[in-house]
């Protein structure tokens, strides 16, 4: 199951609704890289402006463009830049600080497409808003 099939492009969703909807127990839903089990997705939640308790991450999302850093670990990072090969979707929950928006959730942006990538630990990427897949009222 894709998890885009069961969310609305521009609505937004904290953690908390999103392990409701899809009955998630995992607690790594709560990092920055998610892949629910039993979906064909990736979610990625990134919040440009970091609290400066966390990683300062480079990530910013310029209106089809967006621009992030992997994991420290690079774990994810085959994953990421595979998930159009693995026939995976790669969905953004996407927010410019913490307090955007009430409960701290995220904006859905909705599927994202690999375009490249560089460096290493932590290694930027470059995806590609999926245009095919937004209704023409929101674009």
């Amino acid at each position: 199951m894709q998890s885009s099939s069961q969310l609305t492009i521009g609505a937004t969703y904290t953690r908390e609704q999103l392990a409701k909807k899809f009955d998630i127990k995992d607690a790594t839903l709560f990092t920055g890289i998610f892949r629910p089990r039993g979906h064909e997705s990736i979610w990625l939640f990134i919040t440009q402006d970091k609290t400066p308790d966390r990683t300062q991450y480079r990530d910013e999302l310029a209106g089809d463009d967006l621009h992030v850093d992997g994991q420290m670990s690079g774990r994810k990072d085959k994953l990421l830049a595979e998930h159009y090969e693995r026939d995976l979707e790669v969905l953004l929950f996407y927010r410019l600080s913490k307090v955007q928006f009430e409960g701290a959730a995220f904006r859905y942006e909705g599927p994202f497409r690999f375009v490249e990538q560089s460096g290493k630990r932590p290694t930027s990427f470059h995806f590609h808003r999926e245009r095919e897949s937004v209704p023409a009222a929101q674009r």
